[in-house]
């Protein structure tokens, strides 16, 4: 039996570029990269491949946003424009509606407020550095989510990058740093050490935990105060099923969606066992970091248990349309949507 509520959604990632010539190159992209881009051939591009709803970046990493605003730097040319164009293409067509905001990472923020960087994480990440949480970056990154709302109340917000320090959070030390004494005293109970190496694992797992949950709470009310109907999906680097930094977490207990960007059997069978009847689960089944993994075969039994589907690719400048080398894995999708 085909089900009617599964969500299909392929989606160009426009945080980077590759090019087929330089296969070991993956740049962030720049504001100019996809300013020729055109909202109609994006939809009819998303509807070809099965997609039952529509996606763009509010603001990709680069720091550039997809709609004209007065909190960052704005995409050029068409780029600037494309979620509004996107948005009445899709509203006219009554489909669902993702927009997206990456939680650590800004690029243009990145540069302009280093002092708001996690100490030591400037040497990795997309672009380099991971923001803290404590600092004034939450509130930048609300007021943003505010303003998008303000004007185009979507569906669904896909929240990227919901880390602490690093892709692995599980295993990051958190670094002593000037936002951090009075959120330290007020979790932990004592001053904050003066070295990394003071602070004792237990505490470690503790603050960024209650961190990670006060950010998600000021995203999460910050959404449902703009737009009450606008769902809200996070996406963190799950490694393993039960992670120390994950179980019962605010995120994952309040969250109306939760996305895996994966579909290790392991880690999809335990987040069914957590989620909550009403909470959606997407599965990342095609990625560009290993586009070739998965036997589309194997999502049946996915869709058999109720999860929805997501993928994604990126362009090669000046086409904002997914690099070849990903050809055969968006046909194997292709495939699988149009079927369902």
């Amino acid at each position: 039996m085909r089900r009617a509520d599964v969500t299909k959604m392929f989606i160009i990632d426009w945080n980077f570029v590759v090019f087929d010539d330089q296969p070991a190159i993956r740049p962030t992209s720049t504001a100019f990269d996809y300013a020729d881009i055109n909202a109609a051939e994006v939809f009819d591009y998303a509807l070809s491949l099965g997609n039952n709803a529509i996606f763009c970046h509010a603001y990709t990493i680069n720091g550039c946003a997809m709609y004209p605003t007065r909190l960052g730097p704005v995409s050029a040319g068409s780029a600037g424009t494309l979620l509004p164009d996107l948005y009445e293409i899709t509203r006219k067509n009554k489909l669902p509606f993702w927009a997206y905001f990456d939680v650590a990472q800004d690029g243009h923020v990145n540069s302009s407020r280093p002092h708001w960087l996690i100490p030591g994480t400037a040497a990795g990440g997309d672009p380099s550095g991971f923001l803290a949480p404590e600092t004034p970056w939450t509130d930048l990154l609300c007021a943003r989510v505010e303003e998008l709302l303000a004007t185009w109340k979507v569906d669904w917000l896909l929240f990227d990058g919901f880390v602490y320090g690093s892709f692995t959070p599980d295993l990051f030390q958190v670094p002593p740093a000037w936002y951090m004494e009075r959120p330290f005293r007020e979790i932990i109970g004592r001053a904050m050490p003066a070295a990394a190496g003071d602070i004792r694992p237990d505490e470690n797992l503790r603050y960024k935990r209650e961190i990670l949950a006060r950010q998600f709470r000021r995203i999460r009310d910050t959404v449902k105060r703009a737009s009450p109907r606008t769902k809200i999906c996070f996406n963190v680097p799950y490694w393993k099923p039960a992670e120390a930094l994950w179980v019962d977490h605010p995120m994952l207990q309040e969250s109306d969606g939760l996305l895996a960007e994966t579909a290790n059997e392991d880690l999809v069978d335990w987040l069914l066992k957590i989620k909550r009847p009403e909470q959606r689960l997407f599965l990342t089944v095609v990625n560009c970091l290993d586009a070739f993994r998965f036997d589309t075969r194997s999502w049946e039994k996915w869709y058999e248990r109720g999860c929805d589907f997501h993928g994604y690719a990126w362009g090669t400048p000046p086409d904002w349309r997914p690099a070849p080398r990903f050809k055969a894995a968006i046909d194997g999708f292709r495939d699988v949507f149009t079927r369902w």
